[in-house]
């Protein structure tokens, strides 16, 4: 049994990116509208860019707060939005997180939004308990991404193909477009999350989320409002807007975007 979990664990290490990723490979975002998880947006709606790091406290508020209205209004037919991951925090976790995420958004795209919600929330609880026995691990976030997977439902047969680390290549190719994106609005500091609106103009964070959804409501010209997935009164350090980035002093656990 223990050289056939070794077996598992070299295979799960050493892929082909190109042949895990697909049409991925080369750093575009997952896309949710009114079809579902989508291989192109639809020209008639606007769009909505969200850049963020699965390793990113701040991006992990955000979508504790705002996460579900997001993807739901898209659902809705509001918007396109993509979800694009980026480096800036990097903790190890970003890798295998990032990997099985865009495995699933090929393989069982009908699971995708709630994965990508629990990652993000499984950060969030560790960030918040100042844990960093997974998240600062490479192999043990691998296995805890295949836990949070088949607690969403995503397929075993799905799980079993999720690699440690995929996605080199593709983060630099979405870090340096997104670097390089000459967006209006957007200051002198870049970090995560940032959203941006029809690829042209960032949407200020603010600061307060409540003001930031009423925001991105009239931006969109949403007027039905989702139901937000949490109920509670999110935690003190959730309630104000902050990002992860070359705009804040990095912390001996995050790292310079342009890195």
């Amino acid at each position: 049994m223990i050289w056939k979990q070794q077996a598992q664990i070299n295979a799960a290490r050493n892929v082909n990116a190109s042949d895990v990723l697909g049409a991925y490979a080369d750093g575009r975002p997952i896309i949710v509208n009114a079809n579902g998880v989508v291989a192109e947006a639809d020209p008639n709606l606007p769009t909505l860019t969200e850049y963020f790091d699965y390793s990113c406290h701040a991006c992990a508020d955000l979508d504790a707060y705002l996460g579900k209205d997001l993807t739901t209004w898209a659902a809705e037919g509001h918007y396109n939005i993509e979800l694009q991951p980026v480096i800036t925090v990097d903790m190890d976790y970003m890798k295998p997180a990032a990997s099985a995420s865009l495995v699933v958004a090929q393989k069982a795209p009908d699971k995708w939004v709630d994965f990508h919600h629990a990652l993000l929330a499984y950060f969030r609880s560790q960030f918040q308990a100042s844990n960093g026995t997974v998240v600062q691990n490479l192999d043990a976030s691998w296995k805890q991404v295949k836990v949070i997977a088949a607690e969403v439902g995503v397929p075993s047969d799905v799980i079993d193909t999720f690699p440690v680390n995929a996605v080199e290549d593709y983060l630099k190719a979405s870090t340096t477009a997104w670097q390089n994106a000459g967006y209006n609005g957007r200051g002198d500091s870049l970090g995560t999350p940032e959203l941006v609106k029809d690829h042209s103009t960032v949407i200020p964070l603010g600061t307060q989320l409540a003001e930031l959804r009423q925001r991105i409501e009239n931006e969109f010209g949403i007027t039905d409002s989702a139901n937000q997935g949490i109920t509670e009164t999110p935690a003190p350090e959730a309630t104000e807007p902050s990002q992860s980035g070359t705009g804040e002093a990095q912390s001996s656990e995050t790292t310079d975007s342009s890195n």
